[in-house]
Parts: C-alpha cells; structure tokens; sequence
C-alpha cells in the first residue's frame, strides 16, 4: 500500500531521476527545491497522477502540506 516514504522515493525520481533519492520527509523537499530553483528558469510543474487517492491514503493534511510547499517554490501542481 502506498505510503509517504513510497511518494518521497517517487516525487525523488520524478524530479531527480531513477534513483534520485533525496530524503523522506517535507525539509528535504524543501533542499530539492531550492537547489533547483537555482538551475533553471523554466516554468515548473507537478502532473499528480491519482491525487484524489493520494488524498485518500496519504492523509489529506500530508497532501496539502506537499502542494503548499510546491506552490511556495514556484511549482503548479496539476492535480488528476
């Protein structure tokens, strides 16, 4: 069953690549995100494949947390 440490190694893997790890909590998020904001000035987006399950089984306040982050650092998360 999905947890929050199997979407921490998947959201490290969309945004780092296949083993791109970046930690299981929301501070290293918060590392990732700064680091990359230095990278790039591209528009940056989330696409949130099964999000309203992710509210389901990830807890809505956790799934809220996430999107506030990503909004705060410039990220549109699309929700599908």
């Amino acid at each position: 069953m999905p947890d929050q440490d199997a979407f921490y190694c998947a959201l490290g893997e969309a945004m780092n690549g296949p083993g791109g790890y970046f930690g299981a909590n929301l501070d290293a998020v918060v590392d990732c995100l700064r680091s990359s904001r230095r990278d790039s000035t591209l528009p940056r987006r989330m696409l949130w494949k099964g999000f309203s399950m992710s509210r389901t089984l990830l807890g809505e306040e956790f799934v809220d947390s996430v999107v506030g982050l990503m909004q705060e650092f410039g990220v549109d998360v699309l929700p599908q």
